[in-house]
Order: structure tokens, then sequence, then C-alpha cells
């Protein structure tokens, strides 16, 4: 496997595009893309690219070794999570089997956390049910069985406690690049009152969204993705989010991308 190969394996590993791994590094995209079709040979970036694609860089530079350090235990939890969840989803995918999927492999793999890592915390998701009294809608309930294990210190810095927080698994691209498909996020319930600019996990009409909130004049709300170019915004009047039956769960105040 040559360089160019190497480069290519890495930044798929790190489901990053070749203009998101130039930004990361702070070089042109060009630059990515004559290394990885092999015109330029050598480059003085190579240890940066190793360290956004969480890759060992003496295996990118001369591959040499593994691929992932076995003295890097957060780069193999990543691996590990990496290689239990993606490629389950698929874009055209029913929501409730994508996040039920996700909730599965999380904690399956949460004994290969770092032992550093005190996962204390029992913190339940959010998913969504079919509505027993409408097929064709969806509710948002709490899982009775699925939870996420997170450090207790995260919580107290935060000065919120575990019974008014919650999960949510993000699927979709909306919130790209902060949070991608597959990133999870946990929301404090007791902070519905909307700070402009902040993200928050709402129940819109039986969907879970984590969109970041702006006020409007009379009530109203401006419902803003970080993916502008694919979600452009939505504004509803407060009539309207009566109307399409939006409900602020919660402020996000932790969030993990975990491949």
């Amino acid at each position: 496997m040559n360089l160019s190969d190497r480069i290519k394996l890495a930044r798929k590993k790190a489901h990053l595009t070749q203009s998101e791994l130039a930004e990361k590094v702070g070089i042109a995209q060009t630059a990515i893309s004559q290394l990885e079709s092999g015109k330029t040979l050598r480059s003085s970036y190579l240890i940066q690219i190793a360290q956004e694609c969480g890759v060992n860089s003496l295996w990118l530079q001369t591959g040499d070794g593994d691929m992932l350090s076995s003295e890097d235990p957060q780069a193999l939890w990543a691996a590990t999570i990496d290689e239990l969840v993606h490629g389950e989803h698929e874009e055209d995918a029913p929501l409730n089997n994508a996040v039920r999927k996700r909730i599965e492999a999380l904690q399956a793999a949460s004994k290969f956390a770092p032992s550093n890592s005190l996962l204390t915390a029992e913190i339940p998701y959010l998913i969504e049910f079919d509505d027993p009294l409408d097929t064709n809608r969806t509710v948002v309930e709490i899982s009775a069985t699925a939870q996420l294990h997170l450090n207790d210190e995260i919580l107290e810095k935060q000065g919120v406690k575990p019974e008014h927080v919650v999960a949510v698994a993000i699927s979709g691209n909306s919130m790209s690049p902060v949070l991608h498909d597959g990133s999870t996020v946990v929301a404090h319930t007791q902070e519905t009152l909307v700070v402009d600019g902040k993200m928050y996990v709402l129940d819109h009409g039986g969907q879970i969204r984590v969109k970041a909130l702006y006020r409007l004049p009379g009530g109203g709300i401006r419902v803003r993705s970080y993916n502008l170019s694919e979600h452009p915004d939505e504004t509803y009047s407060a009539s309207e989010i009566a109307e399409a039956r939006i409900r602020i769960i919660g402020r996000v105040f932790w969030g993990a991308t975990f491949f």
C-alpha cells in the first residue's frame, strides 16, 4: 500500500471529505487530492493529517506498524465504535431502526471504553415509536431500556442531575460539520426557554430533531441547521408551533461523535 492509498484509507476511516480534511489541516483541498492521486509523493503535513484522521503517523508516512496505535486507547475505542456502527444506517432507512441499531451498538461497545473513563451515569435515550393510535405517525418517548453511560463529572460540571437529562442519537447530516450522522447529544430537560443560538432537542410532531433555535417576535422561533446549503432555516409563529406540535425537550450541553 503506497502513501496515496494510506491517506485515502485514513480519510475514509475518519469519514471526512477531501475538503473537510484539508480545512482541518489548514491546507488547500487540491493538496489532499494530489496526495491521494499520487501526483504528490511527500508532504510536510502528514503528521497533522494523521492526527486529524486519528491514525498512527508512522504508519501513514512509511506504512510501518499498525494503522491505529495500540498505545492510543481512545483511537482504538473510536475504531471499535466505527466497526460496530458504520454501515448499519442507510440514508433511506426508517429512523426508528437506525436509532435502535446505534443504541444497541453503543451499549455493546461500552466494555471497550478506555480505562480512565468513569462511565457511571446512566442516561436514558429518547426514541421514536410508532403511534399505537395512528400507524402513520410516530411519538417521542423515553426508552425504558436503552441508556448512554456518561461520566459523572460531565454532569457535575454542568450542574445537572441525571434524572433531568436525556440522550439522543443523531441521524442525518443537517447539523454537520458540528454533529455528524451517528453522533450522540445529551440535553438538560429543565432548560426549555430559548436562548438565541443555543442547540435544543425538539419533539416536532413525533419526530426527534436537534437544532439551533432563535426567538422571533410574538412567541415564534427560527429553527436552524448548521448544514444550511441542504437544510435552510425554518420559521414558525406561535400558532404554527402549536399546529406543528413542536415541543422543546431541553438544551443540548454535551455531544460526541463516535466515528
